[in-house]
């Protein structure tokens, strides 16, 4: 059952950005890739930016919850512990089975140091070591990065204005870096793996928890009427976007930026009018294993490409093909993610809860407090 304070909208898009990534990953893993029509392949072509919905659910969602820890013993164990209990018992599973298949056959397998990095989470810091071992994580090892400064940045990074100067200054950071003015450390720092490249994104979300919360103050009707205005600008974006990335007239690096921009807007377009195509119980369904349905899915893609080639054969339509292809993954995807939910992330949740109350009252009994708050 969901948590009371959870926000529909957030779990849907969420559910949404993981099953892109997958539909993206159906047509890309594979070599060749999967063929498709030239609408259907400029959709799916854009389905890594999956990533960069996450990255701004991310940041809203950390923003969201920083009250919470606020009100404990201990904010920042309470942060930082939630984080660690949430992310690495799933990331430790699959980085077990990783290190036992690339250590198999003629596959040379991985040297203590680079599993230490990902067993640390700081992967991303050594260069080659970006993408992780686990298939699709380096989008862990950039959230963990944020992570590590996020309770700083929400410190100083407190209201609307900041919000907007914040995202404004890494936008032109992360630009200015792409073009070569800040030197060869800062290209690098906005390659694919590179916080810079994604810390605009992260950005755009705090900017839209900020938002999110001014709109709660306002009367609802103007409200509804203009966040419906944005989810329709944010849809002739996304089409813009799309269309642009498919004839390379907009950049790599600025289309994650635009579309980490467009993003965010939805997120506060539907945060005031939810769209039931969007929001509904499926795709909430979706958001809450979401999580384990990113992290596993390159397993299930990678043992189906036989059979993927094997539809390509017995279906001459491209796109059906595909779309075959893609709902067969996703009905051994999904119910394999509810099992890793369910069995691994739910019990690792709890865990870090009973972690965390554990020392807090430890904490209390050496001080001899009962107040909580103190």
């Amino acid at each position: 059952m969901a948590a009371p304070n959870r926000l529909a909208f957030l779990d849907a898009l969420r559910g949404l950005a993981a099953v892109y990534v997958v539909l993206f990953h159906v047509m890309a893993m594979p070599s060749p890739t999967l063929a498709t029509g030239a609408v259907m392949g400029a959709v799916l072509a854009m389905g890594g930016t999956g990533v960069a919905l996450f990255f701004v659910i991310s940041a809203f969602s950390l923003a969201y919850t920083m009250p919470r820890h606020a009100r404990t013993p201990t904010p920042l164990l309470s942060f930082y512990l939630h984080r660690v209990f949430r992310i690495a018992p799933l990331f430790f599973v699959l980085l077990a089975f990783s290190i036992w298949r690339d250590g198999r056959g003629s596959h040379a397998g991985h040297p203590s140091a680079e599993i230490l990095a990902n067993v640390t989470f700081t992967f991303n810091l050594f260069e080659g070591w970006e993408a992780g071992i686990v298939w699709a994580s380096w989008a862990i090892g950039v959230e963990m990065l944020f992570y590590a400064v996020f309770p700083l940045l929400f410190r100083i990074i407190d209201r609307p204005r900041r919000a907007w100067g914040a995202a404004v200054l890494g936008t032109l950071a992360s630009l200015l870096a792409g073009a070569g003015v800040l030197g060869p450390a800062g290209v690098a720092a906005v390659g694919d793996y590179g916080l810079l490249r994604h810390l605009p994104v992260f950005l755009y979300g705090l900017l839209a928890y900020h938002l999110f919360m001014a709109l709660q103050a306002m009367p609802s009707n103007p409200v509804r009427r203009c966040c419906m205005t944005v989810l329709v600008g944010t849809g002739l974006l996304l089409v813009g976007l799309t269309w642009g990335s498919a004839r390379a007239a907009v950049s790599a690096g600025i289309g994650w930026i635009l579309f980490g921009a467009a993003y965010a807007a939805l997120l506060i377009g539907m945060s005031r009018f939810p769209l039931s195509l969007v929001v509904n119980r499926v795709t909430t369904y979706l958001g809450q294993i979401s999580y384990s349905l990113y992290l596993a899915h390159p397993i299930v893609v990678a043992l189906l490409i036989p059979v993927f080639r094997r539809i390509q054969l017995l279906v001459p339509q491209a796109d059906l093909a595909y779309l075959l292809c893609a709902v067969l993954t996703l009905a051994i995807a999904v119910p394999l993610a509810y099992v890793g939910y369910r069995l691994i992330e739910v019990p690792g949740i709890r865990a870090g809860h009973r972690v965390l109350a554990a020392i807090n009252g430890h904490r209390t009994a050496a001080t001899g407090s009962t107040d909580p708050t103190r």
